[in-house]
């Protein structure tokens, strides 16, 4: 017995007491507040207990951190307000909090619920985890019709905000990024330039910052907008309607993107975006539908406190105008050239369609005849003017032979290191690039940025461009936007059109000295290197 007690006494003890629970109906938490005009970020329960609770956050917590909860759970009569600290939290973002103040009447909703939860576990059949098992547990997604509860809480939120239209496109950006998953939301409305939408809520790292103006003329988010119909970008890499190289830059590579509309006229558009390919579903579709509808009528409720009229449907207008991609809309500008009629010249006189091919066989027969008769004259003229190299080009058909010098586009790995550390810029470049894409080499950000700045100091555009983007977005390389812009606004002087596009997103998170402080450092950089900068601007 002394032997057995010794035993039980240095065992480990267990210091989970509680069973957690297995989310099967929506269930959110957020971080109250210090000030009731704060915007709340809401996060997913992954699972919980009567003493503590797993949430799903964009980025890490700190461990031992103090909040104040508020638990938004499905079914639950009223939100349940406790408070907790940080016990455990991965780089996933995946968080662990212990709750130390939970009042007995909170206490008991929270009992309650747990039991209609786990009755609603019996009801769907969940299979038990299996012992010892090392594959991570998955939160399931809940289903759409539990989803639209959701969306119907955020209805409810935003009409709680009554005429206050930041607070409500603030809110429902939050929501959306929540709700489908993503690592990004943002909502832009029209201006008064057609030509042009602003963004007015932004919600997550890869989503653009409030104000930014966004071009809407063409790419995905264009066409979102003229044909007023839900769209979604399963891969950016694989989707011809988006800019291949802007999404890279921003390390997107999901767009899901519906229209805010008033009839069948565009006002505004919700996007959602993700850095993994085929996030977004159907059923992510209709919630962004549903969240947009919210959209209009948080605009209508603010014309109603201004004594404006109210979004209704109108007559067709003119569509926004084909202009350039933007961040928000990433795709090149289609051709939108329309092929002229061939029964009409540019005078606007018809002609039969026989009459026409008349003219043409007889301008083909007539320059046929005169390039025959004239022919002669000119070789003979050619002779007469430099008779050695015409005979030089006319004695053979093969090209003169030399010695073969790789350059930088047949150059293989070895002979483009090789260029590189003789001090080849373009060679640099095309190193840097390979390193940062894993394109023959393996994938190396910090080494990829080690051969791209030694091009950009040497004036390399396509290098400086590249530096802006991979400082911008700030994974293997910690972020920086004042380096990110300062190489930015070198490629950009040089007319590079990545940066012209990613720049304003850089001015928006800084103040406007900063900005003007780099512009002016990239301007003496100009300057000093105007000799050097100029042959190698080219690639």
């Amino acid at each position: 017995m002394a032997a057995l007690s010794s035993a039980l006494r240095t065992s480990v003890p267990n210091r989970r007491r509680r069973v957690r629970h297995k989310i099967q109906t929506p269930a959110y938490a957020s971080f109250t507040a210090e000030s009731k005009g704060a915007m709340l970020d809401l996060y997913e329960i992954i699972d919980i207990s009567e003493e503590g609770v797993a949430i799903q956050c964009p980025s890490p917590l700190a461990a031992d951190r103090p909040l104040d909860l508020c638990l938004d759970l499905a079914e639950c009569p009223e939100p349940i307000y406790t408070s907790g600290k940080v016990v455990w939290s991965n780089a996933a973002g995946r968080a662990g909090l212990h709750f130390s103040d939970l009042p007995p009447a909170s206490l008991f909703r929270l009992r309650e619920w747990l039991f209609l939860n786990a009755m609603a576990g019996v009801a769907n059949s969940d299979e038990p985890v299996v012992a010892g098992s090392l594959a991570q547990p998955v939160p399931p997604r809940p289903n759409y019709t539990d989803t639209l509860a959701a969306v119907t809480a955020v209805q409810r939120e935003a009409e709680a905000l009554g005429a206050d239209l930041a607070a409500a496109l603030q809110l429902v950006a939050l929501r959306a990024q929540s709700l489908v998953r993503a690592s990004g939301a943002a909502i832009a409305l029209a201006t008064g330039d057609s030509n042009f939408m602003e963004c007015r809520a932004s919600a997550g790292p890869d989503a653009p910052p409030v104000g930014a103006r966004l071009q809407v003329g063409s790419g995905f988010s264009g066409e979102c907008v003229k044909t007023g119909s839900l769209l979604r970008c399963d891969d950016t890499e694989l989707d011809s309607r988006v800019d291949r190289e802007s999404c890279r830059a921003l390390g997107l590579r999901s767009i899901l993107a519906a229209p805010v509309l008033v009839g069948g006229r565009s006002v505004g558009i919700l996007e959602a975006f993700s850095s993994q390919p085929n996030t977004f579903t159907e059923s992510d579709g209709r919630v962004l539908q549903r969240l947009s509808e919210t959209i209009l009528d948080a605009l209508n409720r603010a014309a109603r406190a201004e004594s404006l009229p109210e979004l209704v449907a109108e007559p067709p207008v003119e569509r926004f105008a084909p202009a350039p991609g933007s961040v928000l809309f990433a795709s090149p500008a289609e051709d939108s050239k329309q092929k002229e009629s061939p029964e009409k010249n540019s005078s606007g006189i018809t002609l039969p369609r026989s009459h026409l091919i008349l003219l043409v066989i007889s301008a083909i027969t007539i320059f046929f005849v005169l390039g025959l008769t004239s022919a002669p004259l000119i070789q003979a003229k050619l002779e007469k003017h430099n008779p050695t190299q015409l005979q030089t080009v006319l004695a053979s058909s093969q090209p003169p032979k030399i010695d073969h010098i790789p350059t930088v586009e047949t150059a293989n790995l070895d002979q483009l290191k090789q260029l590189a550390e003789n001090g080849d810029a373009g060679a640099q470049n095309s190193l840097g690039l390979r390193y940062a894409t894993g394109d023959g080499v393996k994938q190396d950000e910090p080494e990829a940025v080690r051969w791209l700045t030694k091009a950009a100091d040497q004036g390399n555009v396509s290098a400086q461009s590249k530096l802006g983007a991979i400082y911008l977005r700030g994974r293997d390389i910690p972020q920086d936007l004042n380096l990110a812009y300062f190489w930015m606004v070198l490629a950009r002087a040089s007319g590079d059109e990545t940066s012209k596009v990613l720049a304003p997103t850089i001015t928006a998170r800084m103040t406007r000295q900063k900005a003007t402080s780099i512009e002016l450092d990239a301007d003496r950089w100009l300057r000093q290197h105007e000799p050097a900068t100029k042959p190698a601007a080219g690639r």
